[in-house]
C-alpha cells in the first residue's frame, strides 16, 4: 500500500492507493474444494464493493514492521471462557501494541502527542491506523519521533487526521487497515481458467471523506 495524490481530494493531503497483483485463488492446503471457493469469494467481495460505489476496510501488510515488543507473541488469541474455540477452530484475536493518542489531536493534524504502554521503540516509517467515528478506519504513517521519556512520545505522520481524535483514543498498530473502494468498476475482475488454479488482481483508493 502506498500513498499517492494523483487525483484531487479537498480533505488534506494525499491519499491511500493499494496494488494486490497475482492474488492467488488457489485456497491453502490441497483441497481440491479451495480453488472454487476462493473464486467464488473473490466474485462475492466484487459484488459486495459494487463497482467502487461501497467501501471495504483493507488491511496493510506490514507484518515485518510492526513494533512488536521483546518478548511478546505477535499473534495472541483468545478462546471463550471453557477454553473452547469457535466453530471453524479460530479463536479471538487480542491486539499486542497498546498506544494512544495523549491530549487530543485535532482535525488535518500531523503531529500528535502519544502515551506507549506496550510497544517496541518507534524509530518512524511505522504505520498506525484510526477507527474514527464518522469516517471509519484510515492509515497513517510515522515519519518522525521524539521521546520525551519511556512512555510518552511526540511524532509527527502524513496524511494529515481525517477526523479529530480524543485524548486517550486507542491506535492501531498490530493490524493496519483503511476504508477504501476500488480504484475503477473494473478493477476486480478476472478471467477463470477451468481445472487450473487462478490468480487475479485488484487496484484500490482510499474511500473518500465526505
Amino acid at each position: 500500500m502506498q500513498s499517492t495524490a494523483t487525483f484531487v481530494r479537498t480533505d488534506g493531503g494525499g491519499f491511500w492507493s493499494c496494488a494486490m497483483t497475482d492474488v492467488s485463488l488457489s485456497g491453502p492446503g490441497r483441497n481440491l474444494d479451495r480453488p472454487r471457493m476462493s473464486a467464488l469469494l473473490w466474485r462475492a467481495v466484487r459484488q459486495v464493493c459494487d463497482g467502487g460505489v461501497n467501501a471495504i476496510v483493507v488491511p496493510r501488510n506490514d507484518a515485518l514492521f510492526v513494533p512488536y515488543p521483546p518478548g511478546f507473541a505477535r499473534v495472541v488469541t483468545v478462546p471463550h471462557s471453557d477454553q473452547s474455540t469457535l466453530d471453524d477452530g479460530t479463536s479471538y484475536y487480542q491486539p499486542v501494541i497498546d498506544i494512544a493518542c495523549d491530549g487530543g489531536a485535532a482535525l488535518r493534524a500531523t503531529s500528535m502527542a502519544i502515551d506507549i504502554r506496550v510497544a517496541a521503540d518507534l524509530v518512524g516509517g511505522e504505520s498506525f491506523s484510526v477507527r474514527h467515528a464518522a469516517v471509519g478506519w484510515r492509515l497513517y504513517e510515522i515519519a518522525t519521533v521524539v521521546y520525551d521519556d519511556d512512555a510518552h512520545a511526540m511524532i509527527t505522520f502524513n496524511p494529515p487526521l481525517r477526523e479529530a481524535v480524543g485524548d486517550g483514543e486507542q491506535l492501531e498498530f498490530d493490524r493496519p487497515c483503511c476504508t477504501m473502494r476500488l480504484a475503477k468498476p473494473e478493477s476486480m475482475n478476472f478471467s477463470v481458467q477451468p481445472w487450473t488454479f487462478n490468480s487475479a488482481s485488484v487496484d484500490f483508493i482510499e474511500a473518500p471523506v465526505s
